[in-house]
């Protein structure tokens, strides 16, 4: 979303506040005091409110150029100020093909900052564990897990139980966001999180053919 959109959310949520707030004098009237918006509601409401601010205003601090997007030296800006990490290329690259989603232009827009920085987190806090699997299995020395040691690499995290090439397919589908047929250090955090959400879902499904 634009910042104007932003700006028009905010007010719009401040107006439906007001409005509750004026049906609420309203509805006194006629003996209906305890009609309310609730506490929970309201701090729900407020904390929106915040982030979305924090979000704009995250926004315009890196869009030096006013043109609506950050661009990837923009990004890259962006990434390095969280947490003093700076990111390299691929890395960078890697975080605009994920949460590039909505306007799909090699940019990040406002609508796709919260991705963008969730997944940059989220990456930095696993990084070190994922460059430990990749030399492990990357038996070819490609810098990328291949089919096979993708397949390898999750049958470890299968309890040495043979994962399916079905399977392995699936969890390429959801993780190779560079479309090259293989798992990349960026890429291989969220393979294996497409991996533990398959595994979810298969026990979810025995579970109910049980019951059935």
């Amino acid at each position: 979303r634009s910042c104007c959109q932003v700006s028009i959310m905010a007010a719009a949520a401040i107006v439906v506040m007001r409005r509750r707030r004026q049906e609420n004098a309203y509805m006194s009237g006629y003996g209906c005091a305890d009609v309310h918006v609730s506490d929970k509601r309201a701090r729900e409401i407020s904390e929106h409110l915040a982030e979305m601010k924090q979000l704009s205003a995250t926004f315009k601090k890196y869009d030096t150029n006013r043109s609506g997007k950050l661009e990837p030296n923009q990004v890259q800006n962006l990434l390095r100020d969280i947490n003093g990490v700076d990111p390299t290329k691929e890395e960078r690259d890697f975080i605009i093909r994920l949460c590039d989603d909505k306007k799909v232009n090699n940019a990040i827009d406002m609508s796709e900052l919260k991705h963008a920085i969730h997944a940059w987190k989220e990456y930095c806090a696993k990084r070190d564990d994922m460059q430990a699997a990749l030399e492990k299995h990357d038996k070819s020395k490609s810098g990328k897990l291949e089919k096979d040691e993708l397949k390898e690499y999750l049958t470890e995290l299968n309890h040495g139980v043979a994962v399916a090439d079905h399977e392995v397919d699936w969890v390429l589908s959801q993780a190779d966001v560079l479309a090259d047929g293989a798992i990349n250090l960026q890429e291989l955090a969220k393979a294996t999180s497409a991996w533990y959400v398959y595994v979810e879902a298969k026990q979810n499904e025995s579970a109910c053919c049980v019951i059935a």
